[in-house]
């Protein structure tokens, strides 16, 4: 893990989409971002114009330091990796590392199925 600061991290957010907590994190660390806006179609798929970004065409996607990823929970991983000098995203104590990774899980897996 190393404690570098981007100059200005970049998430691609659509609405309905998982990027709300990948802001959320970015808030917790205390971390500068950008927000790019991008609107679903009428038929709730994401706009074209997001697979310029990424070739899935999903969101979220950030770019960090030349780097593009997407994925929120891989997104996370990463932030956490990188920038959570402090733990402050993920416990150092292995029992509630286990609690960590449930709920990051579950809010992929079985909370926000409807996403």
């Amino acid at each position: 893990m190393n404690n570098r600061r981007p100059l200005c991290s970049t998430v691609h957010h659509l609405n309905q989409s998982r990027s709300h907590r990948v802001i959320w994190a970015l808030e917790e660390l205390s971390l500068p971002y950008e927000i790019v806006h991008y609107q679903r179609e009428k038929t709730m798929l994401a706009p074209e114009s997001l697979k310029r970004v990424h070739p899935l065409g999903k969101s979220p996607v950030i770019e960090d330091n030349g780097l593009i990823l997407a994925e929120s929970g891989a997104i996370l991983e990463y932030l956490q990796e990188t920038y959570d000098a402090e733990s402050q995203l993920k416990p150092l104590d292995p029992a509630h590392k286990v609690q960590y990774r449930f709920w990051l899980h579950y809010a992929e897996g079985s909370l926000c199925r409807c996403c």
